[in-house]
């Protein structure tokens, strides 16, 4: 299965120039108008079941599952009750979602592509920040460099760790 993500290029980019979906910082804005400019490619939301069995199933479809990229944006407006609860427009649109500079393309290309395909109203601010650090690296579960927030805020109190997280 496949989502039309270049019938959005053009709708994404003037989101983004109208100010109307805001990318902070502005260099991130910057790249992410320098992606869309050449245009977006069409991108496969399912995969084969059989190549990937834990992935949740193509509703009507058991031989595919959801690619999980997109099923995970869905969650941003799923967890809210879209689409059968009214709660839902009490939150959406975000004010601001905050993500990592590595997933820039999903959630400045991909995710309001996504939205504006179901006519909804996009986040107001994505902000990206940088990576956390842990020993030069990359803080990563993969790496086992990460740190237990808890532990810090114990040791070194809750006003230094907002202070270094921000």
């Amino acid at each position: 299965y496949f989502f039309k993500l270049s019938a959005f290029s053009e709708k994404v980019a003037k989101e983004i120039q109208s100010g109307k979906f805001r990318i902070i910082p502005e260099f991130r804005q910057t790249e992410i108008l320098n992606v869309i400019k050449d245009g977006l490619n069409d991108i496969s939301i399912s995969r084969p079941a059989d190549k990937i069995s834990w992935g949740i199933p193509v509703p009507g479809d058991k031989n595919q599952v959801m690619y999980v990229w997109f099923e995970a944006l869905m969650n941003y407006i799923t967890v809210l009750g879209y689409p059968d609860k009214t709660e839902f427009s009490t939150y959406w649109p975000a004010d601001v979602q905050v993500i990592g500079k590595d997933i820039l393309r999903f959630h400045a290309a991909i995710w309001p592509a996504m939205l504006l395909g179901l006519e909804l109203p996009l986040p107001k601010i994505l902000y990206v920040h940088g990576h956390v650090s842990s020993g030069g690296k990359k803080m990563s579960k993969t790496l086992g460099n990460v740190i237990d927030p808890v532990e810090v805020i114990d040791t070194k109190g809750l006003d230094a760790f907002r202070y270094y997280l921000a």
